[in-house]
């Protein structure tokens, strides 16, 4: 073996890491592994969209009657709890550690508070 060799060998760290060498990515930086979660999130997010259209429909053939106000008011909520669900659905997959944590439970409670107003607007308001 030829002193260039063994220095060689020695100088070349072990690749005992589970995680594969990509270039332009920090090796301290965690691996997002939520991605598969998506499809999931974005099937709830069609539900509330649907919902969200039959409420619209409802609205259309009410006309202008005096409930109209009170309703409309909770088709809004739905809409901004509906816009918060949609970006935790954006944000989540791309999240890693303790800000996945902090993001799953703003979609948890986006969810919640959807379901809630959708809750009032089935009750009639």
């Amino acid at each position: 073996m030829s002193t260039t060799t063994a220095i060689t060998e020695a100088s070349e760290p072990e690749s005992s890491s589970a995680r594969p060498k990509v270039p332009f990515k920090s090796p301290t930086y965690p691996p997002r592994v939520h991605f598969a979660e998506r499809a999931e999130m974005e099937q709830k997010l069609g539900s509330i969209d649907e919902r969200i259209q039959a409420a619209r429909r409802k609205l259309e053939t009410l006309g202008e009657r005096p409930e109209r106000a009170r309703l409309d008011r909770i088709l809004f909520q739905m809409l901004g709890a509906r816009d918060q669900v949609a970006e935790a659905i954006r944000r989540l997959p791309l999240e890693t550690g303790a800000l996945y944590d902090e993001d799953r439970e703003r979609y948890e409670q986006a969810l919640a508070a959807f379901e809630r107003t959708h809750r009032r607007w089935e009750a009639g308001g």
